[in-house]
């Protein structure tokens, strides 16, 4: 059970990129995504009975949502309602609720939290406080409005808003804060920045690529000072009170294989060997279990320093990839392949001077000086995956010729 569930970044009017090719079926639970993904969270808010459903960063936007997105966010809020689950609205724009409301219809069960006026509610005979903080001064002013006793819970929520987001942790939640008794902080971000000591991190509800860190709403559970706590009130921030809640209905997996001998059928039964789901047998059926996400896979081919078999790879991708869609869309529907290609992140450094044994003006020197440029780059710590993408393209076109 659950006092209350954080969902972060439903981003309900923003769509996620939908690949190429991609089966109506399978892009309509993509376009989905989001809105399922939130109305999944709330069922798990009903059903551990938390008091509240705590919405933050984007969630809808007045201008830009449709009418429909419109109509199903106040279903779900006057869903929760009616079982005693109030939504938190978490905005760090204080006039933001005015226009929210207006959209909305004031749906009955609906609440604010700004920098301003914090969202205020009775848990467990403890009074909340729950506070959107974008800026030190937010915090300050969270702080200062109120004595911690026993019986009163704070609780700070910000998230990334710019291209530092670690940064902006350390700036807007300041170890000073994060002492204070029965104070908690929360954090929502697509990525695996380092937070401050103590503070909770709250992954995108659904998300948007394949380069979002973690994924899904999370629990938390605020526990009453024990008779061990010293006489601050002070309890012990414990992770078991911060539980993960799977909502997330696409996800990405990148698959990277070892180079398979033969043709593109051979590179498909390879793949889909990792790809293919363990069958139920009789005797052990499968439990029953929420329906799987839709997962979008990358395959890499990992091709060692043979160039050869990188253009090899390259002429029969597009072969392989229809022979595996069409062993997913038969046993495993949930599963599409975006594209299979020859691994990109595969180390030059063997091809370089040092170790190919490649001398100035013989017939490597071109691919041994980049494997070199590619490898001291790295080293250094100035170079990114695009450099040995590039790097490999320009070998198998200078082999290809």
């Amino acid at each position: 059970m659950y006092d209350l569930v954080f969902a972060a970044n439903p981003a309900l009017d923003s769509a996620l990129a939908e690949p190429e090719g991609l089966p109506p079926a399978l892009a309509q639970r993509l376009r989905q995504a989001p809105l399922t993904a939130l109305t999944q969270a709330y069922q798990m808010a009903r059903e551990h009975h938390a008091r509240g459903l705590v919405l933050c960063g984007q969630i809808l936007a007045p201008l830009r949502a449709s009418p429909a997105q419109v109509v199903a966010v106040r279903r779900l809020i006057l869903e929760a309602a009616a079982t005693g689950c109030e939504t938190v609205w978490v905005t760090t724009d204080a006039t933001a609720p005015r226009e929210l409301l207006r959209i909305l219809g004031e749906p009955e069960g609906l609440g604010f939290a700004t920098p301003l006026t914090p969202w205020t509610a009775t848990i467990r005979a403890a009074t909340v406080e729950l506070w959107a903080v974008a800026a030190a001064d937010d915090t300050e002013r969270a702080t200062a409005s109120a004595a911690a006793t026993a019986l009163h819970r704070r609780i700070l929520v910000g998230g990334d808003s710019g291209l530092e987001p670690h940064a902006a942790a350390q700036r807007v939640l300041p170890a000073s804060v994060l002492n204070w008794p029965n104070t908690l902080a929360v954090w929502a971000t697509a990525t695996n920045t380092t937070l401050p000591a103590g503070v909770l991190r709250l992954p995108t509800l659904q998300p948007r690529s394949r380069q979002a860190v973690g994924a899904g709403a999370y629990g938390l559970t605020l526990y009453q000072p024990s008779e061990a706590a010293d006489n601050t009130g002070k309890t012990a921030r414990q992770s078991d009170g911060w539980h993960r809640l799977p909502t997330e209905q696409v996800c990405w997996r990148s698959l990277q294989v070892e180079s398979a001998d033969g043709d593109a059928a051979a590179v498909a039964e390879q793949l889909w060997e990792v790809l293919s789901p363990p069958a139920a047998t009789a005797a052990h059926p499968a439990p029953a279990t929420p329906p799987e996400p839709l997962t979008l896979v990358d395959c890499q081919i990992a091709c060692g320093t043979s160039i050869e078999r990188r253009i090899e790879i390259g002429a029969s991708a597009a072969e392989a990839t229809r022979l595996l869609r069409e062993r997913c869309a038969a046993a495993a529907p949930t599963i599409w392949c975006e594209r299979i290609a020859a691994s990109a992140d595969e180390s030059l450094a063997a091809l370089g001077h040092s170790r190919s044994g490649g001398q100035p003006g013989t017939s490597n020197s071109f691919t041994s000086a980049l494997a070199d440029i590619v490898t001291e780059k790295e080293v250094g710590g100035g170079s990114d995956s695009c450099d040995r993408e590039a790097a490999w393209l320009a070998l198998e076109l200078l082999e290809a010729d």
